[in-house]
């Protein structure tokens, strides 16, 4: 069965999931930030003390901790780039530009360049997410070099120039480029005032762990696979223990085969899918479907060799 075949005969079963009220999705953008506000605060108190291998330690943490609820809202500009965050479609404009402007991106640009990446996944030149990481070479056959590759990159830096950066367009409405001029110039006079909580609180969650953890993701979702024409082929689920999924994979995104096969389905419901997709053989016997991924990557790997 191709993933064309199981889309067909699950679609009905999928149709109609729930998606969050205008309430409930700006509580959920609420908490994300309120965590990332947490987190700053706390760093800032960290740096008031004794420094020590604990504070040291801590700070480390708090700064990964806050790349990932900055993943959070990534995750949530891609729901509403789906139109699976909130029940009405403008809503999803909204939070998706409020959010996107927040991590100093544009969500019309980003809509385009993900959509196209559903469309056309693994083209490198219909494709607008994966082309320009070609050069990192995720569609070379799983190996040990490949693995220290993608573990190395980042060690590097050399994904920043695809995977950082700061969109000034305006594409998104004259409201949303003022915010993101506003939040540079907030950077700016806290970096003047507070340097060091600047950059570790803010800056390097924001310009390098966030990125960092969106290219590990890119590589655990695709590498080895992106080249596949058969979309139940070319992408597999990230089934990691559950205080690695909530803290890593907010939203539900380690479900990304799911996500690939019913892109319909809002991301609250994908774990429910996935156990139901579990159900048929064709999905069952795909290992990148229901094993944990080290262990599919690993069959990969030996299958490749």
């Amino acid at each position: 069965m191709t993933g064309q075949e199981l889309r067909q005969k699950f679609m009905r079963q999928f149709v109609g999931m729930k998606k969050y009220s205008q309430r409930q999705a700006w509580l959920i953008v609420s908490f994300y930030l309120v965590q990332i506000g947490a987190g700053v605060v706390a760093g800032g108190y960290l740096l008031s003390l004794t420094l020590s291998w604990l504070t040291v330690s801590m700070m480390i943490i708090l700064s990964i901790f806050i790349g990932t609820r900055l993943r959070g809202l990534n995750n949530i500009v891609h729901e509403c780039s789906h139109s699976t965050f909130c029940e009405e479609r403008e809503d999803n404009v909204t939070l998706g530009r409020l959010c996107a402007s927040l991590l100093l991106g544009c969500f019309k640009e980003y809509k385009h360049d993900h959509l196209s990446h559903h469309a056309h996944l693994g083209d490198y030149g219909q494709d607008r997410e994966m082309g320009p990481i070609e050069l990192f070479g995720l569609h070379d056959e799983v190996s040990a070099k490949t693995i220290f590759r993608y573990i190395s990159i980042p060690l590097t830096g050399r994904h920043l120039k695809v995977y950082s950066g700061i969109n000034l367009s305006g594409s998104d409405g004259a409201l949303y480029l003022g915010l993101k001029a506003a939040i540079l110039i907030a950077m700016a006079g806290l970096t003047i005032a507070q340097p060091y909580a600047a950059i570790l609180f803010v800056l390097v969650p924001m310009f390098y762990i966030l990125p960092t953890i969106n290219f590990w993701t890119d590589c655990l979702d695709h590498a080895g696979i992106v080249a596949e024409d058969d979309e139940l082929k070319a992408t597999r689920n990230v089934l990691a223990p559950t205080p690695v999924k909530l803290l890593f994979f907010p939203r539900n995104d380690c479900y990304h085969l799911v996500h690939h096969l019913f892109p319909q389905v809002p991301a609250r419901h994908l774990e429910t899918a996935h156990k139901e997709l579990s159900k048929e053989v064709a999905y069952k016997e795909r290992a990148e479907a229901i094993k944990p991924t080290h262990q599919s990557i690993t069959q990969f790997a030996v299958r490749a060799s």
